[in-house]
């Protein structure tokens, strides 16, 4: 069949596109774009900005915009819960004894000497097998509030980690972790209960002050006063920019922490809540907003003739979306070939063209996105064909027959049907659902479709109770897949259980080095593909959008937050509008 047709327009014929999600972990609800640049002064735009010229030397000064789509919720990296909670705490307001980048396909870290966000200025490994880690921290650092910052403020915070009452999302990297040793106020030791690759990611966890902490039980962490009122510098921070006003619902605006060098040269940045996505286009194209993470792919084209002051960048396949099947919510599912079969129904590359995402999305064949150096393996982890007619052949095979000529397959009087569910107010995901609801139906499959509040859904998801499920994962930038596929992790949703795949983390996990570690991931991914829990659907490029005012970014797959101190802004018109911004005009109605 010629590919044309296999194309599949969507919603009364009209091509949509759907939302683009930027969390650490679950890709939440963004909406969808309704319409396009063409009818921005409409939707109240006005006339973009005249263009940019961002020549010249990097200038100290100046307000720099960010729109984001839902406020912050709880500044503090060890129990963040939103989106711009991870992103504050783990790259602008706080230090690590290391500090993460992506570089040429993998994860590195680096020490104080490459990066000032990093503690460390050394480390070594130490001890029996090497299963101690000695950071030589700088005798410099400083709190936000003068206090200095020591290795007890490290072995406070690990201490506290693995607290049930905290319930801290990260708390599985204390899970090796036997101790945390302070050697004098520069020098700390972790003692591991064995060697393994993760050791160095498993450190750089942003410190609390322990000053400020100590004696508030775990539980009660959240509402210390300095969380609850953050404010005016009150929340005490490592990292280049700290709160300095915070408008709930509006805005959070920082300001820079008087105690980290080098110095951040903005003077502010304002972290606007804009939950309309439509406003959010507009506001970048006018000029209003300087950084907008989570374009829509059908809107890049727009973007790119009618808005000559913003830049594009990518934050590449840093997600997927899957299908996922659960057996315990409908029986046939249990099977592998089937979950095969209603996967090789699917027309994947003709869904990404009806969708306008080919330019910044690929078929996904397995849980390593291609941007794995080491992990990534095209043919253990290849994308299944579309194959509908062998997708009914092995149906057929299982006993899956049309036995009363109504288009849809039964066995033993049941009907092959079912329910796929995915969360509301992700245009790309319904507009995907119907795509595949349709691509079923011509293998004689019934799907019915359900959106749900997407804290409805994960709790849902979380409790098993779904039959099929078309969600979302943002890529971890680790190898380790036992949060997803160990058997019963809370995130392994599908209750998936291989004693193979088991076996390949668990010998993965136990290597000494990363390298030494990577033959046994590729093989449980592989393993895991062969018996398709998911139906991979595709990587997903996260496309940011940058005003030219705004320049001195680092936007690449690792996020868009990179480096900020280093941001800085030109002497544009346009610059005018961060003092409005941060004053509370112009919020978002």
């Amino acid at each position: 069949m010629a590919h044309a047709a296999r194309v599949v327009r969507v919603s009364n014929g009209r091509m949509k596109a759907g939302c683009f999600a930027d969390r650490r972990f679950l890709s939440g609800t963004r909406g969808a774009l309704a319409g396009g640049l063409l009818f921005l002064t409409a939707c109240g735009g006005g006339r973009a900005a005249p263009p940019v010229d961002p020549t010249g030397p990097p200038r100290p000064g100046g307000t720099a915009v960010v729109a984001v789509l839902a406020d912050m919720s709880i500044p503090l990296a060890i129990v963040a819960q939103s989106v711009l909670d991870g992103n504050l705490g783990g790259d602008v307001m706080y230090m690590a004894l290391v500090a993460g980048a992506w570089e040429e396909g993998r994860l590195v870290f680096h020490t104080a000497e490459d990066n000032p966000l990093a503690m460390a200025r050394s480390y070594e490994y130490f001890g029996p097998d090497s299963t101690s880690l000695r950071f030589r921290m700088r005798s410099d650092l400083l709190w936000s509030d003068g206090a200095p910052i020591t290795a007890g403020d490290i072995a406070y915070t690990y201490g506290i980690l693995d607290a049930p009452a905290l319930a801290s999302p990260v708390q599985h990297y204390k899970e090796f972790i036997d101790s945390v040793t302070v050697v004098n106020d520069s020098t700390v030791d972790f003692h591991f209960s064995r060697r393994y690759p993760e050791m160095l990611s498993h450190t750089a966890l942003q410190p609390l002050p322990a000053h400020i902490f100590q004696g508030t039980a775990p539980g009660e962490l959240r509402n210390h006063p300095t969380i609850r009122n953050p404010e005016d510098g009150q929340l005490v921070v490592s990292g280049p920019y700290m709160i300095g006003s915070w408008q709930r619902g509006q805005s959070v605006t920082l300001v820079r922490n008087p105690n980290f060098r080098p110095a951040g040269l903005l003077d502010q940045v304002v972290f606007r809540v804009i939950p309309d996505p439509t406003t959010r286009l507009v506001e970048l194209q006018t000029g209003r907003i300087d950084l907008l993470t989570g374009i829509t792919h059908d809107q890049v084209p727009a973007l790119r003739t009618g808005a000559p002051n913003v830049r594009l960048e990518r934050e590449e396949k840093r997600f997927y979306d899957y299908i996922g099947y659960n057996p315990r919510g409908f029986e046939p599912f249990a099977d592998r070939e089937v979950r095969r079969a209603l996967g090789l129904a699917i027309d994947v590359p003709g869904l990404l063209a009806a969708l306008q995402m080919e330019e910044f999305a690929v078929p996904a064949g397995g849980p390593y996105a291609p941007i794995f150096r080491d992990l990534f393996d095209p043919v253990g982890q290849a994308p299944l064909p579309w194959d509908p007619a062998e997708a009914r052949r092995i149906l057929e095979s299982k006993g899956w027959g049309d036995s009363n000529s109504d288009g849809i397959l039964d066995r033993n009087g049941e009907p092959f049907a079912f329910t796929l569910v995915t969360n509301a107010g992700n245009q790309r995901r319904a507009d995907v659902s119907q795509i595949i609801q349709r691509q079923w139906r011509e293998v004689g499959i019934d799907v019915r479709l359900q959106q749900l509040e997407t804290n409805t859904l994960s709790d849902n998801l979380n409790r098993r109770d779904f039959q099929s499920a078309l969600f979302g994962w943002s890529v971890g930038l680790t190898p380790d897949l036992y949060p997803l596929w160990g058997a019963g992790t809370p995130f392994n949703f599908t209750s998936y259980e291989n004693p193979e795949v088991t076996a390949l983390i668990e010998m993965a996990r136990t290597q000494r080095t990363e390298e030494a570690a990577a033959d046994y991931w590729r093989s449980a991914a592989s393993a895991i593909v062969a018996d398709q829990p998911y139906t991979w659907l595709f990587y997903l490029d996260q496309i940011d959008g940058v005003s030219n005012r705004l320049q001195g970014t680092r936007i690449d797959t690792y996020g868009p937050y990179q480096r900020l101190w280093e941001w800085w802004v030109t002497d544009a018109p346009a610059a005018e509008q961060g003092a409005e911004v941060a004053s509370g005009a112009g919020a978002a109605q």
